[in-house]
C-alpha cells in the first residue's frame, strides 16, 4: 500500500458539504459538529488527531452549548419582564380615569369664551419671563405676556382666553412657550398641564391619557390625586 499517495489524496480533499454559515462567518452548533465529524473521518490514519486537541474542541462545543442556553434563558426572561411591565402600565392607566393629575406638557385646551391656567416651573429665579401662546395647528402667535422678577419653583398665570387685541380666541388646542432669563443667561423651565384624567387610549406608541382634552404619554404624569368632593 502506498501510504504517501493515500495521505496526499486525503490532504487534497475538498469538502463539498461545507456549511453555508461558515462562508458567512457564522458557526452554529450543528455546523460545529459536522466539521468535527468530518475532521475525524479525514484524519491521517498514521498520525490521528491529538487527544488533547480533540478534548479541547469538545470543551469549546460544550461552552458554545452553554452560551446558547444562557442566551435563550435571558431572552425568555426579557420577554416575561416586558409583558409584566405592559400589564402593570395598562392596569395603572385604567385606574387613572376620573383622578386629578399633573403631567408634563406644553399644550392646553380652551373652550370658546373660556380661560386656562398656565402652570410652569423655573429651576432658578428669573428677571424676566415671557409666555408665548400659539395656535397648535398653524403655529401663529395669539398672545404674548411678560413678567418681571419671577421666583424659582412653581408659578401660574391665568390666561383669560383672549389674544393680544383683546378678542377671545377660538376653541381648540394651543401651544405654550416659556422663555425665562436671568440677565443674559437662560433659565430652565418646564410646563405642566393639570386637570382630570378623563380618557385613556391604548395606541401602538404606548398608553395616552387625556387630561382635560390634552393627550399626554402616561410616562409624563408626575402626580395623581383623588378628585375633590
Amino acid at each position: 500500500m502506498n501510504v504517501t499517495q493515500t495521505n496526499n489524496a486525503q490532504t487534497n480533499l475538498t469538502p463539498t458539504n461545507k456549511p453555508e454559515t461558515v462562508s458567512k462567518g457564522k458557526l452554529g452548533k450543528n455546523d460545529f459538529l459536522k466539521l468535527l465529524v468530518t475532521q475525524m473521518k479525514n484524519q491521517d490514519p498514521i498520525n490521528p488527531m491529538d487527544s488533547k486537541e480533540f478534548a479541547s474542541q469538545l470543551a469549546q462545543f460544550n461552552s458554545v452549548e452553554q452560551l446558547i442556553g444562557v442566551n435563550k434563558s435571558l431572552s425568555t426572561l426579557q420577554n416575561s419582564q416586558k409583558m409584566m411591565r405592559t400589564e402593570m402600565t395598562n392596569s395603572m392607566a385604567s385606574s387613572l380615569a376620573g383622578k386629578q393629575v399633573s403631567a408634563l406638557s406644553n399644550k392646553i385646551k380652551i373652550k370658546a369664551g373660556g380661560s386656562a391656567g398656565i402652570n410652569y416651573e423655573l429651576n432658578n429665579p428669573a428677571d424676566k419671563v415671557q409666555i408665548v401662546i400659539k395656535d397648535a395647528e398653524s403655529g401663529a402667535e395669539v398672545r404674548t405676556e411678560t413678567f418681571d422678577r419671577v421666583p424659582a419653583g412653581k408659578n401660574k398665570w391665568g390666561w383669560n382666553g383672549k389674544n393680544d387685541n383683546g378678542v377671545s380666541v377660538p376653541q381648540g388646542q394651543y401651544k405654550v412657550e416659556i422663555n425665562a432669563k436671568n440677565g443674559d443667561k437662560s433659565v430652565n423651565s418646564r410646563m405642566l398641564v393639570k386637570g382630570t384624567a378623563n380618557r385613556v387610549r391604548f395606541s401602538g406608541n404606548g398608553v395616552m391619557v387625556s387630561v382635560d382634552g390634552v393627550e399626554v404619554p402616561i410616562g409624563n404624569i408626575e402626580t395623581v390625586a383623588m378628585p375633590t368632593q
